[in-house]
């Protein structure tokens, strides 16, 4: 069982630098996350965050690099299909935004250890009884994913479902919500988000162990930069020893479920 967590007050308090600053340079006394903040519980933006406007179970854990680093962390926010070219390009110094560590994303990137597995769930109305399996959505269901995310894949190549019935949206706050306005009839999301955005909307979760199987979460940077992927991974290493990742996600957890009440 998780142990609970206190308030996250050890870590530094880390400032989010003027958007437009230089990135890469590497002399500078920063640390450039690029993240994609519609991912609650991972990434989110709130009027009083961990970094500024910014929240979330992987700001956390980056503001935990940034400071065994010994530099602040600076955070850009951006759509999820554009992260994968920002750190390849310089932009960023590392991605940070619950991104599954895939072959193909490998041949871009060099990615951390694992720190979170994840799953896929599909978000349905509360009274909804005809999706019980990943297989019903092939049953001339609307269904909604967010691009780029693992359940776009899902989708298009495993479930193969017709373009025609699936829509696609930046957020994942944005795609649940057209389940909530009867727009679609399942959301395909990862699971952590989708607990979160389901509570928060009144709506129902479906899981499908035997279609949807776990993927693990890791930090990418720019191929070669083993420099900082040692300092990542070392820092990892360190919070998931003393059990800080699990703790996150309760009081992310918890957070999360006290604001939709």
């Amino acid at each position: 069982m998780r142990k609970v967590l206190t308030k996250i007050a050890a870590i530094s308090a880390v400032a989010v630098l003027a958007a437009g600053a230089l990135a890469g340079c590497g002399e500078s006394n920063t640390v450039i996350m690029g993240t994609n903040a519609a991912f609650p519980p991972f990434e989110y933006t709130t009027s009083q965050g961990l970094v500024g406007e910014f929240d979330g179970i992987d700001v956390a854990i980056a503001s935990k690099i940034a400071e065994n680093m010994g530099k602040e962390l600076q955070i850009e926010d951006m759509e999820f299909d554009g992260l994968i070219a920002s750190v390849s390009t310089g932009k960023v110094d590392m991605v940070v935004a619950g991104m599954t560590a895939t072959d193909e994303r490998k041949q871009s990137v060099d990615f951390s250890e694992p720190y979170y597995v994840a799953s896929q769930i599909m978000v349905v109305a509360p009274d909804n009884t005809d999706i019980t399996k990943a297989e019903d959505l092939k049953n001339d269901k609307n269904v909604g994913v967010v691009l780029g995310y693992t359940g776009d894949t899902i989708v298009t190549e495993d479930l193969q479902l017709d373009e025609s019935k699936i829509t696609r949206a930046n957020r994942g706050i944005d795609i649940v919500q057209d389940v909530k306005n009867g727009k679609l009839d399942a959301v395909v999301i990862d699971s952590a988000t989708g607990k979160a955005l389901a509570e928060k909307n009144g709506l129902k979760v479906v899981e499908d162990a035997e279609a949807f199987e776990t993927e693990e979460y890791a930090i990418a940077v720019k191929k070669g930069n083993t420099e900082l992927l040692d300092k990542i991974n070392e820092t990892l290493a360190q919070m998931k020893a003393n059990g800080e990742i699990e703790q996150l996600a309760l009081e992310y957890d918890e957070k999360l479920a006290e604001n939709a009440q």
